[in-house]
């Protein structure tokens, strides 16, 4: 279900609520109309802004971060004296990332009955006291934020009140803002605990589809209806391998071949592909037996990619010696479908990708994109140069077969590599055709460190906007981008890490 640039309905909510507070605050200053109607009026303002504040800490007022926390900043103060953006943001996903179904404040729901309404009234304070227990472990920029907002606020309100407007508070801020709080607290934590299981609750849908704006709940919710996407199954390895001929070799880049193998007829269900399946293949090369571990890279036939590496005997061998109808020994495929989302799902996927890590990934994008027409992917590959990209043209030919759900940016560690300064057009014609051509694949000088993608972390690739991340790249390039994710709230269950591995029969790609 994808998110317009804009919500228009949380615009309008937006416009509407300050609208609404700004005539209730002008009709009580000027005395004009009794607290009881006015007080009324500022509560449904100020649960207005909180509806803004939630859509926008789930990135659901539009595909536009600055947008959403624009909005987000400016409703806050309204909705809490002692709130800041940010650091609500932190909270709020937090707690739906460990308990999803119950993803708001225990605080709510605990002590006795006659101790509720005031809790609801107070549910912020318990957000502040539980942000300055981990502040110290948040980002800088946030937490500087959260403490800067706590001083701002509270301190105006303490001057105002010193000034005599103390009353004047009460009625147009403090009383509407508890009140609008107590309603909220009541209303996503107590009340939907009392309804019977599998209900069609605002919470239940919210729960499941929370990056989904408000007013499209009830068609998420029939969406819902149709059969969820498979679960991924993990086979146990089989303890047979069966002897197959190369039928192809092929070069992919400097040191690396792809190698396809002839399944005979009778083998084929043992060895039926899905993507993120692996296969173990063993050789004889000088004497010794060796035994390595590559990801199937290929719907179409058996086929693997070898890298060379210094030293590795199996690689060496695989890139410069073998040949079309030698045998070798490969084990039935095993190991778990990552990415298998139902039909009708919308679900946003980050690849994050260095070298030959590109070869378990590249199926499993395919596969996705393939079977649900809503979903969308965003791979980030990093390589020395065009001359070192693997599978380079059936990625282009695969950003145009699904035009534009597909989106590469490659990051060239050489700065010289030709793709970073295509050449210039001979003709005028020729550079308008380009300027207008549209490109789903970007070129980056540079390769992607943590600071770089903190900067995606904060735009376009938000992590409300994302449902699974992929993580396919060497340990010492993998561990601080993994680092940057964390620090962003990407939770470790939305993580899903290839490793690079030497050993043999180890579930990763094989590299030696």
């Amino acid at each position: 279900m994808r998110v317009p640039a804009v919500v228009a309905p949380t615009l309008l909510v937006f416009g509407g609520s300050l609208t609404l507070g700004g005539v209730a605050t002008w009709l009580a200053l000027a005395g004009l109309v009794s607290p009881v109607l006015t007080i009324p009026m500022h509560v449904a303002a100020v649960y207005g802004l909180f509806v803004v504040v939630h859509e926008s800490v789930h990135h659901a007022a539009g595909r536009i971060t600055w947008v959403n926390d624009l909005l987000g900043r400016i409703a806050m103060p309204f909705v809490s004296f002692v709130g800041a953006f940010p650091s609500a943001r932190f909270l709020h996903l937090d707690r739906h990332r460990n308990d999803a179904e119950a993803h708001l404040t225990s605080w709510n729901v605990r002590g006795p009955r006659w101790q509720l309404p005031l809790r609801w009234a107070l549910a912020d304070i318990w957000y502040l006291c539980d942000y300055l227990r981990r502040g110290a472990a948040r980002p800088q920029l946030e937490a500087a934020e959260a403490l800067a907002m706590l001083a701002v606020v509270p301190g105006s309100l303490a001057a105002l009140a010193g000034a005599g407007y103390g009353w004047q508070l009460v009625v147009v801020y403090l009383l509407p803002q508890r009140i609008a709080i107590a309603i909220a607290s009541w209303w996503f934590d107590w009340f939907p605990r009392k309804q019977r299981p599998g209900a069609r609750t605002y919470h239940r849908v919210h729960a499941r589809y929370p990056s989904v704006p408000f007013h499209r709940y009830l068609q998420a919710w029939h969406a819902g209806q149709a059969p969820a996407g498979r679960m991924a199954v993990v086979r146990e390895r089989p303890a047979r391998f069966h002897e197959l001929t190369v039928s192809a070799v092929r070069p992919l880049a400097l040191g690396t071949v792809a190698i396809d193998f002839a399944v005979p007829e009778r083998l084929r269900p043992e060895y039926a592909f899905a993507p993120g399946q692996y296969v173990v293949v063993r050789a004889a090369v000088n004497g010794e037996v060796l035994e390595r571990t590559y990801a199937i890279c290929s719907a179409d036939a058996l086929r693997i990619a070898v890298k060379q590496v210094p030293g590795g005997r199996f690689s060496t061998y695989a890139a410069t010696r073998l040949m079309v109808g030698e045998k070798i020994e490969v084990l039935p495929r095993a190991g778990a479908r990552v990415l298998d989302p139902g039909p009708r799902e919308a679900k946003q996927y980050v690849a994050i990708v260095a070298g030959i890590g590109i070869a378990p990934v590249l199926p499993l994008l395919e596969h996705a994109l393939a079977t649900a027409p809503r979903c969308r992917a965003t791979l980030l590959y990093i390589n020395r140069s065009g001359a070192d990209t693997l599978f380079a043209t059936e990625l282009t030919d695969l950003t145009r077969q699904f035009e534009g759900r597909l989106r590469i940016q490659h990051f060239r560690t050489d700065e010289r590599d030709p793709d970073l300064r295509p050449p210039r057009p001979a003709r005028p014609f020729d550079s308008i055709g380009t300027a207008l051509a549209i490109s789903y694949e970007r070129y980056r000088a540079g390769g992607l460190d943590g600071r770089r993608l903190r900067t995606l972390l904060e735009s376009r690739l938000h992590p409300a906007k994302v449902d699974q991340w992929l993580v396919s790249a060497p340990a010492e390039l993998a561990e601080p981008l993994l680092t940057a994710l964390g620090e962003h709230g990407v939770p470790a269950g939305a993580v899903h890490r290839e490793e690079f591995t030497h050993a043999a029969g180890a579930p990763a790609s094989g590299i030696a």
